[in-house]
């Protein structure tokens, strides 16, 4: 998704590299902000609260090309699975 963001915001011909090499020079600096946050420590707490971040980048890259693209975004759909989701975790 994060190479999709990048082409869709600078340009379908904008050069991702190969398997996200370089990713720090070529993805939006947002993307690259809220995936340093997605990495974890080993315990409970933590996994869940990256489990979140994690779900939120990909939620705003999405909708950031379902945008760029004139696709309509099931934020329906969505909401249902986050809260299911927070609420799985609550438990």
């Amino acid at each position: 998704m994060i190479e999709w963001h990048a082409k869709a915001t600078y340009g379908w011909n904008h050069e991702t590299w190969f398997r996200g090499r370089f990713l720090e020079e070529w993805a939006h600096p947002q993307d690259v902000e809220r995936l340093q946050r997605s990495f974890t420590h080993y315990n409970k707490e933590d996994i869940k609260r990256v489990l979140l971040v994690a779900m939120d980048l990909f939620r705003w890259m999405t909708m950031e090309i379902a945008k760029k693209l004139n696709y309509s975004y099931p934020s329906d759909v969505d909401e249902c699975v986050i809260e299911w989701i927070k609420s799985t975790l609550q438990r």
